[in-house]
């Protein structure tokens, strides 16, 4: 009788300071947690900005390298050449208003995307945008450029992240997508 008294006596529960140290490591461990998957959701909605600017660059290039079939009939192959030219600028971003996208998502709709130079660039978005995009055209043949940017407010604190990518053409009058995309704040 006497050992199942000592064994008793010998269990016993946690410590204020060991319940402590627990919930604060889980604390800690819940933060880092927490930190990280914020960080994938941005990074994964960038992905909505790479992939349109690429879609929209490689469209703009065809655009640009296909122009010759609106010039003038009989003129001669160069001078088709040096009026080679991209889509007109949005007069508008899509969305509109930069708010749009701070924070949240933007559901566009068909007539959005309906005025050059998206119809041009037969280009939309479907699904809800955390990005607002723009297209700049300027010149014509050899100095003829196109840049598109994608902008939004991923943490809605008022810090946009910028994606811009340019289209050129080469010496032999053939449009190229440029080889780096410029990033400022990605995951802002």
């Amino acid at each position: 009788m006497r050992v199942a008294l000592k064994t008793a006596q010998k269990v016993r529960g946690f410590s204020a300071i060991e319940l402590m140290n627990f919930f604060g490591l889980a604390a800690i461990l819940s933060a880092i947690g927490m930190y990280g998957l914020a960080r994938y959701v941005r990074h994964a909605k960038t992905t909505e900005a790479i992939s349109s600017l690429n879609s929209l660059a490689g469209a703009a290039a065809e655009f640009y390298n296909a122009s010759d079939a609106t010039q003038p009939a009989g003129a001669s192959p160069q001078d088709v050449h040096a009026m080679r030219h991209f889509p007109p600028s949005s007069r508008v971003a899509v969305p509109e208003d930069p708010l749009s996208v701070r924070g949240k998502r933007y559901q566009s709709n068909l007539a959005d995307w309906s005025a050059s130079p998206w119809r041009d660039l037969r280009f939309s978005i479907v699904q809800p945008q955390c990005f607002q995009y723009s297209f700049d055209a300027q010149g014509a043949g050899a100095t003829a450029k196109a840049t598109i940017s994608a902008q939004g407010d991923l943490d809605g604190d008022g810090v946009r992240s910028t994606y811009s990518i340019m289209v050129e053409p080469d010496e032999g009058m053939t449009a190229h997508v440029g080889r780096s995309m410029v990033r400022q704040d990605p995951e802002e």
